[in-house]
């Protein structure tokens, strides 16, 4: 009997130290939950960094590239009006924008890199937005369209490519440019295309003398060539082209909707007080609203 006592006393005293060890933790049981619901929200999370992660192409002027462009000053504007610094988060446009929105903005490089919290210069489109559904674009703060930059003291005028089954003329690769001049007129300017790995780099050409125009987009044209007397830029002699123009905005992760509110309140602000337009103009570039 004693024995059984002993082993009792032993049970139950081992049973209150256990219930004494749960009790002990029920606090942080308890909190657990709390925790969760008070997960900081996106906008928070950076004011407690103190830090905009932006993401912008390289290679891309004169809106990014080499530390600074039109989109440069954007973002450091941006992140001013937060209340934090800017920290730019620089990549390589990838083969498609799909790729550049994952990589950039809602997953993250295989690599090791991103994403940031906001990426510059998305593109806003009604039909293309609603097929990417893991982000929220939104701000559009510029208008883009192709042109075509023409040195006048070889082409005074251009109502047409015809000029260019003799002259030589300059595009990016991979571009909507490039497809529309290999195409047009049944492929008749094939033999006088440049292609470029840039616009940057078919705008030094068309400076050089290499070539008697270039098609690229207006922003890259009037910012490489930064007011050239030598020069005209107009809306390329095309029907498809002179309309096709789309709206430049920003793209966040879908579920960041109170950092997306708060930097569509700073574009409306550096767009009403005059300071986006003075941004582009510092770059060259003449500002057209969406």
């Amino acid at each position: 009997m004693i024995g059984w006592a002993d082993s009792m006393l032993r049970n139950l005293s081992a049973g209150l130290r256990t219930a004494a060890v749960l009790v002990g933790m029920l606090p942080a049981f308890l909190v657990a939950p709390s925790a969760h619901a008070e997960e900081l929200s996106a906008l928070a999370k950076i004011r407690q960094s103190g830090v905009l992660k932006v993401a912008l192409y390289k290679n891309f002027a004169p809106f990014s590239h080499d530390g600074r462009g039109v989109d440069v000053d954007l973002a450091q504007a941006l992140a001013a009006k937060l209340g934090v610094r800017m920290s730019a988060l620089w990549f390589d446009a990838d083969e498609n924008m799909e790729d550049d929105l994952r990589n950039m903005v809602w997953k993250g490089h295989y690599l090791g890199y991103g994403p940031a919290d906001v990426m510059m210069h998305a593109p806003i489109d009604p039909a293309y937005m609603a097929k990417v559904d893991r982000v929220k674009f939104f701000a559009p703060y510029h208008r883009e369209r192709y042109a075509i930059a023409r040195r006048l003291d070889v082409l005074p005028t251009l109502d047409s490519f015809e000029p260019f089954e003799k002259l030589g003329i300059g595009v990016e690769g991979d571009t909507l440019a490039a497809t529309v001049m290999l195409s047009a007129d049944g492929g008749r300017y094939r033999q006088t295309i440049k292609t470029y790995r840039t616009a940057g780099e078919a705008v030094e050409a068309l400076k050089s003398g290499s070539v008697a125009a270039v098609m690229a987009q207006q922003g890259e044209l009037e910012g490489g060539l930064a007011g050239d007397a030598r020069m005209a830029i107009d809306l390329p002699p095309h029907p498809i082209l002179q309309k096709r123009q789309w709206p430049l905005g920003l793209a966040v992760k879908k579920q960041s909707d109170d950092l997306a509110q708060a930097l569509q309140a700073a574009i409306n602000e550096l767009i009403a007080d005059g300071s986006l337009k003075a941004i582009m103009q510092r770059h060259g570039v003449t500002h057209r609203q969406p």
